[in-house]
Order: structure tokens, then C-alpha cells, then sequence
């Protein structure tokens, strides 16, 4: 076969028609490759808003949900135990300390995570407990404990069997919070705080929220109000959370505001009795910011009225921003004494928090987004494929067909390709 200057010309003629050919389709595909570019991050931010401003995603209680979620909470104590052989035994010790220290919740949390914290052979029999419910693997943990701490469990904790248990537990928990004050208790911190404005009014606002000095305070706000000042005392009270329920308290009563209402309608000496004192507050209050702390204290009360006060004050040890309260509720109401048993040994390093799993909402405004958002990246993905797959046929060895080489039936006229002289032919 015979190859001239013809050929290549002809060839580099072609190629120059496909290319002028191409030329809109090329710049049709980018302006569509751009429009999906701009598309895509304004659907994605537009879903991120509508889901935040409609609040669609929640951590809201579900028997479904329970279940993993306390599965979860029993795999992290399962992570409590570093010595693989000796499993059991420190189980047992776990269960023992609880009780020593008396704190119900948390010895009946690590017995009812034994499905999870013990070797198979042991934790067998509490797995298949555990579709008849929490009292049963109670009663079949039982027979696992030695039983020294078996008789200690007994003796110190009613039984979920018994239909009072819940009840007298909640009596029995330690460290139970106490109520934060009286009337007299918000007159003396008036007193101090007018004399000395740069002194904490962390616990005087909270005090007097609980006295309903700013509208209803719920017994689940008092609750935690109660949970959250003895939860600041501790020294594992994480101050990022601390900050931002500081700020929130603080911007729901501008201690300023209520100096300046305190002292106009009385003299010094006489503008912190409670009568001037409570007036006063009552005026300072923003009720907008008041319904904001009585919301977040009640996420606080929830944990406190699902397992224990002392439980709720473990667990809000464990929060890192305020946003984490709703899913500490939710563990708490999903776990139960379960996750009293984490939240008081696990390290404070946000795994907790990650047991938690919310459900979003789809509403009409969030589905538009969220198709826009997927056309715009399938558009993106089919622009990419169908060019990469152009240029593979271009460019890959082989891939495209030689036209000065192609024979119909095998052989073109059985013979040689015609020498076309003109160098400067071109196709038509």
C-alpha cells in the first residue's frame, strides 16, 4: 500500500471538517457543564437552609430507633474492658463498683450491656433475652454475676420485673439535684450582684427563672437548671458548651438592664429585697431568649426524667455545643440506664454523642432542591463521561479507523490506492 503528501492532506482536511463540525456541540456541552457547576453548591446550600430553618431534621424518639441506638451505647461500654480474656470478671467488677458507689442507674446500665460487653458462650442467652425486653436480660444477666455481687445487686436494686421498679429507682438514685432556690436564696444573690456587677448571675437568673419570675418555668426546665449548675461545678464540665449556655442565660436577662431597673425604683441599700428585685427581673427579661433557655434546660430535664438526675448530670458533661442537647435527650430516652453507665465512665471526647441518629423530613420545598441538585450533578457526570470517552476514541492507539486504509469487502478495487497528484486537494 502506497502512501502520498495526498493522503496525509486529505487526511489532515478531515480532520479539520470534524473538528469545524464539533465546534457548537463543544461549546453547547461546556455552557451546560457550567450551568450544573453553578447549580450544584445553590441547590445543596438552598437544602441546607431549608432543612435548618424548618428544623426537618430531629432527634426524635422512636421504638426502631431505640434499639439501635441502645446497642450502641452498650457496644461503647463494651470498649470499657481492654483485657479480652478477662471479660467477664471485669463485668462483674464494673457491676460491683456501681453498686459500692450506690448508683442504680449506672450498675443496671452495665448489666443490661452484657449482650455486649461479655464473650459469646455468656452473651448468648442475654441477646435472645433481649426481644422479651429489658427485665428479661436483667433476670438472665443475674445469673452470670458471681454471687457476691449478684446478692449486692438483689438487695440494693428492685427489679424491672417488679412493676414499681422505675419508680423507687428514681428514689434511690444518688446524687439527686436539689432545688436551686427559694425566694429568699434570689434576694441575697440580688443583694451581691447589685453590690459587686462583675460577680457570676449564671445561677441568679436560673434561680429566678424557676421561680417563674419571667413567665412559666416547667418541672423539666427546673429539672435542668438543677442538673446543669451542679454539671458546672464538676471539673470535666466542657467549657465550650459552658460558654454558650452562659451566653444564652445571659442574653435572656442583661444583668445591666436589670441593675439599672433595680436601682431606679429604689434606694442602694434597699434595691435588692425581693420585692424590687423580682420587679425588676420581670422587667430585664427577654421573653424571646427566656423561651430559648427554658427550651435548651428542658432537653436537660428530659435526660433527668428519663434515667436519673445524677445520669443527666453525667450526660451533660458530654456535650460540646448546645446543639448536642437534643441528641443527649435522645440517648438517654433510647439507652436508658444504659447509657447512664456511659455517660459516666466513657471519656468526653464527642463518641457519645455519635449513638445518636435523627430522621429528616422531606418536604416539598426540600425535594425541589435536593432534584435540582442531583440533575445538576448527573449532568456534571454525563458531560465528563461523554468527553472522556470522545477523547479516548480520538486518541487511543487503534481506536480510530484509518479512511485511506478502509476496503469494503476486504480490498478496495483489488489493487493500489490511486496516487492523487494535487497536493492541495481538499474534500468538498
Amino acid at each position: 500500500m502506497k502512501h502520498d503528501r495526498s493522503s496525509s492532506a486529505w487526511r489532515s482536511g478531515a480532520r479539520a471538517y470534524e473538528d469545524d463540525r464539533r465546534a457548537p456541540s463543544g461549546v453547547l456541552t461546556a455552557f451546560v457543564f457550567n450551568v450544573c457547576l453553578v447549580l450544584l453548591p445553590i441547590a445543596c446550600a438552598m437544602a441546607v437552609l431549608v432543612i435548618g430553618r424548618d428544623h426537618l431534621y430531629a432527634y426524635e424518639y422512636s421504638e426502631a430507633g431505640a434499639r439501635v441506638i441502645a446497642n450502641r451505647v452498650a457496644k461503647m461500654n463494651s470498649d470499657l474492658i481492654q483485657i479480652d480474656f478477662d471479660r467477664l470478671q471485669q463485668w462483674d467488677a464494673l457491676i460491683a463498683m456501681e453498686l459500692q458507689s450506690g448508683d442504680i442507674p449506672a450498675a443496671r446500665g452495665f448489666l443490661l450491656s452484657g449482650g455486649q460487653m461479655l464473650p459469646s458462650r455468656y452473651a448468648g442467652p442475654l441477646n435472645r433475652a433481649a426481644s422479651r425486653g429489658d427485665a428479661a436480660v436483667e433476670l438472665a444477666a443475674l445469673e452470670i454475676l458471681t454471687p457476691g455481687t449478684r446478692g449486692r445487686y438483689e438487695e440494693r436494686v428492685p427489679l424491672l420485673s417488679r412493676r414499681a421498679a422505675n419508680a423507687t429507682a428514681q428514689a434511690l438514685a444518688p446524687g439527686s439535684a436539689v432545688p436551686i432556690g427559694d425566694a429568699q436564696d434570689f434576694e441575697l444573690m440580688a443583694r451581691n450582684l447589685l453590690s459587686e456587677p462583675n460577680t457570676d448571675a449564671t445561677q441568679f437568673i436560673l434561680t429566678g427563672l424557676t421561680l417563674n419570675l419571667a413567665g412559666d418555668f416547667s418541672r423539666a426546665a427546673s429539672d435542668g437548671a438543677a442538673a446543669l449548675l451542679a454539671a458546672s461545678r464538676r471539673p470535666d464540665f466542657p467549657q465550650p458548651f459552658g460558654a454558650d449556655m452562659r451566653a444564652l442565660i445571659n442574653r435572656a436577662m442583661p444583668i445591666e438592664e436589670f441593675r439599672h431597673a433595680a436601682l431606679a425604683t429604689a434606694p442602694a441599700d434597699q434595691a435588692g429585697a425581693y420585692a424590687n428585685s423580682a420587679a425588676a427581673f420581670r422587667t430585664a427579661a427577654n421573653a424571646q431568649r427566656v423561651a430559648q433557655v427554658r427550651q435548651a434546660l428542658e432537653e436537660i430535664g428530659g435526660m433527668s426524667e428519663a434515667i436519673s438526675p445524677s445520669a443527666a448530670v453525667d450526660l451533660v458533661t458530654h456535650a460540646t455545643a448546645l446543639r448536642d442537647l437534643p441528641r443527649l435527650r435522645l440517648i438517654a430516652q433510647a439507652a436508658g440506664d444504659r447509657a447512664a453507665a456511659a455517660a459516666k465512665r466513657l471519656p468526653r471526647d464527642g463518641e457519645l454523642l455519635r449513638a445518636a441518629g435523627g430522621e429528616l423530613t422531606i418536604t416539598r420545598e426540600l425535594a425541589l432542591a435536593l432534584a435540582v441538585a442531583a440533575l445538576a450533578l448527573i449532568g456534571m457526570i454525563g458531560i465528563l463521561g461523554y468527553k472522556a470517552y470522545t477523547a479516548t476514541r480520538r486518541y487511543w492507539p487503534g481506536a480510530e479507523v484509518d479512511d485511506d486504509d478502509y476496503h469494503p469487502g476486504g480490498d478496495y478495487g483489488g489493487g493500489d490506492l490511486v496516487n492523487i497528484g494535487a497536493s492541495n486537494w481538499r474534500p468538498l
